[in-house]
């Protein structure tokens, strides 16, 4: 076989690699230079950067273009490397040039602080150009490594597997509030600093690493929260860290390949073998941005998710042998999820306990769209006193029910503490639960309504849904609670936004509790609940018992929806004066 006669695909992978790798170095550094200077004064120098910005991502157009793999398998091998080779000097030489001497002419009148990267702009544009002059020169042995690279993928067995200790936690409590920790893995220096760079800039802490026996053993000693690996490395290649990796205890750790190779061969191999997401050189710096983020807040909720297992296993060792049977994430993932729906359904009030109110009949509804729903409400009483509370926290889903709990627990404490002052009551709840987001690095909040209720007479505070009050005889009240509160979690302090008001409740009046998932469910035409059917079937029904009038509520609802799937959790509360 000639040296113009190569396997072709094994050939264009292979150039498109090569020249993916400087093309690389001058977007990214043209780029990192590029923002730097947007708060300075120095509109000559950007002005020329964004002519090599603009000549690097025309070399990758042509290069993805010129070196497009034929697709028949009689094309395969009718690829000439030398009319190839002036094809690709005929198109690329002057972009690669006009880099070379834009940034040339930059190293001469730039600051000392920018010359690193522009010398390593310029490296990478003569490198570039020197792939070209030796393409006639390539040989058989010289794309080897690339054409046997994809046979012995999974048939080579890794030099070393990564060990632990048993002991190791793999799970930080909830209230870590420490940056994700990410290590970039690649063999290429460049590579490795432009990627080291673009995280940093994002705010995490970074590790590097030269090589898959080097991750393997980096992994043992320090706690990563995502890897993102490139494939060809001497030694140990990304395919076998990352089976290496899914083999070992640390298989929950996320893993993100970043590789020059664009085949959709490699792509699929590697999602199959367990990587999250792949990613081609040059990369997208917004979109490094979203996969990264994305990852570490999938990473995020499954360290959650196993604390929680982990707490609750050493009281139920049927849940624990059953963890321990799990294989496959999907199914540990649920287990957890239902152990938190259960914990969130044992601390509502119970029947007995609303029994024991001497001047209230009162009944509560709640039903989550998902396994565990970011709805809230309860009842506590002490004495004469009675707090009715419910929330709403914004989404559903796991996050939003550990929050919900987080309320409930608040709540019960202050009102254990004798807090009676409805504006300190919610300021402090408020502190609480927003340094909780805080720490979960959450954009979560919910609306909150407190109640006090003594003697017939009920003092509202905290933002909510409108509050349904039902007089004897069927007249129909509607209480609009925007201005007496703000939503909690969603700043540090929200004192001056609380306000009370009360109203005075007579024999038989009923008053209705709610959350947006009542009002705003859909039947199969997509048309809302509403509130004035709600308040249509109270009227109907004020003289009922509250359990009563909870349950034809909650019947006409489902009927309302039919078939239809519910997409938020549903929550209903319904006090009547005795």
């Amino acid at each position: 076989m000639t040296t113009d006669s190569c396997p072709p695909l094994s050939l264009l992978a292979h150039l498109r690699h090569e020249l993916r790798t400087p093309i690389n170095a001058i977007i990214g550094y043209s780029e990192m230079l590029l923002e730097e200077l947007e708060t300075e004064d120095t509109i000559v120098l950007s002005a020329e950067l964004q002519v090599i910005r603009e000549s690097g991502v025309k070399l990758l157009g042509l290069v993805n273009t010129l070196l497009n793999s034929p697709q028949s398998e009689e094309d395969q091998f009718n690829v000439n490397l030398s009319v190839l080779s002036q094809t690709l000097t005929l198109e690329l030489e002057t972009p690669a040039q006009t880099v070379i001497n834009c940034s040339g002419q930059l190293l001469k009148q730039a600051d000392s602080e920018f010359l690193p990267d522009l010398t390593k702009i310029y490296t990478a544009a003569e490198n570039f150009l020197k792939i070209l002059e030796e393409l006639p020169n390539f040989s058989e042995q010289q794309l080897l490594i690339n054409q046997t690279y994809h046979l012995s993928l999974l048939e080579q067995k890794p030099q070393s597997k990564p060990t632990a200790n048993s002991n190791l936690k793999l799970v930080t409590s909830l209230t870590s509030n420490s940056e994700g920790k990410i290590l970039v893995v690649d063999d290429n220096p460049t590579n490795r600093d432009l990627l080291s760079r673009q995280i940093k800039a994002q705010g995490y802490q970074v590790g590097t690493a030269i090589n898959g026996q080097q991750v393997l053993q980096m992994i043992q000693t320090g706690e990563y929260d995502l890897i993102l690996l490139d494939i060809i490395m001497p030694e140990m290649d990304g395919y076998q860290v990352l089976k290496s990796l899914r083999e070992s205890q640390w298989r929950h750790i996320p893993v993100i390949m970043i590789s020059a190779l664009d085949q959709i061969d490699s792509v699929v191999k590697c999602i199959e073998m367990g990587a999250e997401d792949y990613l081609t050189k040059p990369f997208n710096s917004v979109l490094l941005k979203a996969r990264v983020g994305a990852c570490l807040e999938k990473k995020r909720l499954r360290d959650q998710e196993a604390f929680y297992l982990k707490q609750l296993a050493q009281a139920n060792q049927e849940i624990t042998n059953l963890n321990k049977r799990l294989q496959a994430e999907n199914v540990r993932l649920s287990a957890e999820i239902e152990i938190t729906r259960r914990l969130q359904q044992m601390i509502l009030p119970k029947e007995q306990e609303l029994s024991q109110l001497d001047d209230l009949d009162i009944a509560g509804f709640m039903e989550p769209a998902e396994e565990v729903g970011g709805d809230y409400y309860d009842v506590l009483h002490d004495n004469e006193r009675v707090k009715i509370a419910i929330g709403d926290v914004t989404g559903h889903g796991l996050e939003s029910g550990v929050l919900s709990i987080m309320v409930q627990t608040a709540v019960r404490t202050l009102m254990e503490n004798n807090e009676t002052d409805p504006t300190k009551f919610l300021e402090t709840l408020n502190r609480t639960i927003y340094k909780n987001v805080q720490r979960m690095n959450s954009d979560k909040n919910l609306t909150f309504c407190l109640i006090d209720y003594q003697a017939g007479q009920l003092n509202l505070s905290g933002q909510h849904e409108e509050i349904i009050i039902v007089r004897a005889g069927g007249e129909i009240e509607r209480i609009d609670t925007i201005d007496l509160g703000f939503p909690i979690g969603l700043e540090e302090t929200i004192a001056d936004f609380i306000v009370s008001t009360q109203i005075k409740l007579n024999a038989e009046d009923v008053v209705i509790l709610y959350t947006d998932g009542v009002t705003e469910a859909e039947n199969k035409l997509g048309v809302q609940y509403g509130l004035e059917r709600l308040c249509n079937v109270v009227k109907q029904n004020w003289y009922q018992s509250a359990n009563t009038i909870k349950q034809l509520v909650i019947e006409d609802l489902r009927l309302y929806i039919g078939e239809q799937k519910v997409y938020d959790d549903i929550t209903l509360v319904v006090l009547k004066q005795k």
